[in-house]
């Protein structure tokens, strides 16, 4: 029965295998096919997803910064081989890329509601290293903060 093969690391590594098919595909869309904005707008929303899944480690917004700073890049090559630049597909891409950022950020403040919806959101601790040490366990208490010399 194949639902008993899907693992999350299955769904990790099947993205890595069509991340770069993706992107070349996406790259052929913008430099190759000279494509509208819509068309634009979905082969990046479908190259986001599968960046998104092939790399669950790394933050989704970084991903999503270097998959805007890709397709401005396409557009700035595509714009040096036809002599002008298309502005409504660049803006489409680019809106995609924020839109999928928005709904990232709503998902995370939602998972943040489930957890303790009564802690003020300065107080969280949202933004760690990649490889930062773990959060203490509740039965523990955290260590105290250094003191700075006078």
């Amino acid at each position: 029965m194949m639902s008993s093969l899907l693992t999350p690391r299955f769904l990790v590594n099947a993205a890595r295998l069509a991340l770069l098919p993706c992107l070349g595909g996406l790259a052929a869309v913008i430099l190759g096919f000279d494509a509208s904005p819509a068309s634009a707008a979905a082969a990046t929303f479908l190259a986001a997803i599968v960046m998104l899944q092939a790399a669950p480690k790394v933050r989704a917004a970084d991903m999503l910064g270097i998959l805007a700073l890709l397709v401005t890049m396409l557009e700035w090559v595509h714009a040096g081989m036809t002599g002008s630049i298309d502005a409504a597909r660049w803006q489409a891409v680019i809106a995609v890329a924020g839109a999928m950022a928005l709904l990232l950020k709503i998902q995370h403040l939602r998972s943040l509601a489930r957890e303790d919806p009564y802690v003020p959101l300065r107080h969280l601790d949202r933004r760690s290293a990649l490889l930062s040490r773990p959060r203490p366990r509740k039965d523990e208490t955290p260590a105290p903060p250094a003191r700075r010399a006078a």
